[in-house]
């Protein structure tokens, strides 16, 4: 099957990917070959020890970084994914009695609730436990010197539903360091325009 050269798309198609006998060609995902650089998601305003880190993956705990995922997203289902195609991890939100919620990156996709796109906040909507919220908490993780933190800042994000900033630790916040946390909001920035020779690629 003949791809389109734009590396964003939207019009590829996706069979099913779980079926009861073997696979197929029919059932494989049309991904392009190459996929370009794509928009991170950064912590925003400015101003704060956060502003322009990058949403990141590390051992399946969400984190800001200095570069973080930038190989598409998807937003299938209420969902927040990486890559775009074919998706092998999502974000999901860990049940919690605190309204500090941790965030996590799974094969399975279980949080169905995200509000997300290009040029958007990435919101949580509404559930029976909290309200909508675009607020998150990005904490420094227990165990490194200031010497590693400076040269690789590494923060902890976690969903916050009620805008209360955490005073003591908890079963949540135990491998953070609790005076260290502070409120950021995530932002998908814009698809990047990808131009060939004969401005082919682009979208």
């Amino acid at each position: 099957m003949k791809l389109s050269t734009a590396i964003l798309s939207s019009a590829f198609v996706l069979a099913p990917l779980v079926q009861a006998s073997p696979l197929t060609d029919r059932d494989i995902v049309a991904c392009p070959a190459v996929i370009m650089p794509t928009p991170p998601v950064v912590a925003v305003p400015s101003g704060t020890e956060v502003s322009g880190l990058e949403l990141s993956d590390q051992g399946g705990i969400a984190t800001l970084t200095k570069v973080g995922l930038e190989a598409g997203w998807n937003f299938g289902n209420g969902g927040l994914g990486y890559p775009w195609c074919p998706t092998s991890s999502w974000l999901n939100i860990v049940d919690s009695i605190r309204p500090w919620k941790p965030l996590v990156w799974g094969a399975s996709q279980s949080t169905t609730t995200w509000k997300a796109g290009y040029s958007k906040y990435l919101t949580a909507s509404a559930t029976k436990t909290y309200s909508e919220s675009d607020v998150f908490l990005a904490c420094k993780p227990i165990g490194l010197t200031a010497a590693e933190f400076a040269a690789a800042p590494k923060w902890t994000l976690f969903l916050l539903t009620d805008g209360t900033l955490p005073t003591a630790t908890d079963e949540t916040l135990e491998k953070v360091e609790v005076k260290s946390c502070v409120k950021t909001k995530l932002f998908v920035e814009s698809v990047r325009v990808v131009r060939g020779p004969k401005d082919l690629c682009s979208h």
